[in-house]
């Protein structure tokens, strides 16, 4: 699997009143019709917890520019978000709806309509119910256990 590269994100939801995060690059499309997305997190993570009490969740793909986002959300148990430099936006899910960093490249907000566990993980499968795409930018990439850009793939190309 250390051959896999895939995009970077940050999942985002509720911690009490606290927006939390984290980092996943276990993140796919399922299926256009309806818009479902699927996701994998830690069984023992905080997010998990809330993903599976909750149900809402937002994924946010991060650019290249947003390295220290995705290593601030990879460190478990650390608050995540206190930063004043991390942005936030309130999504549409009625009330306050679920965080969202806003300044992802594509931000979507999700209701789980299936979950279960495998192994050590706990897998989400969810609707995408609101789409935002606040910023423009390369995406984060990671693979062969480091980050990469665009142009390291095609080098080995």
């Amino acid at each position: 699997m250390r051959h896999f590269v895939g995009s970077v994100s940050v999942v985002t939801t509720w911690h009490g009143a606290r927006p939390w995060g984290m980092t996943i690059n276990s993140f796919t499309s399922v299926c256009t019709e309806p818009p479902t997305i699927l996701i994998c997190l830690n069984s023992k993570t905080v997010t998990a917890a809330h993903v599976r009490e909750g149900g809402r969740f937002a994924v946010n793909l991060l650019t290249q520019d947003q390295l220290h986002l995705s290593e601030l959300c990879s460190r478990p148990s650390v608050d995540k978000f206190i930063d004043e430099h991390v942005l936030l936006s309130a999504g549409v899910f009625g009330g306050s709806g679920v965080p969202r960093l806003r300044e992802a490249s594509v931000v979507f907000e999700c209701r789980a309509v299936e979950q279960l566990v495998v192994g050590s993980h706990r897998i989400a499968i969810a609707a995408i119910e609101c789409i935002h795409a606040p910023a423009a930018g390369p995406p984060l990439l990671y693979g062969q256990g480091r980050y990469m850009h665009g142009v390291d793939l095609e080098a080995r190309a």
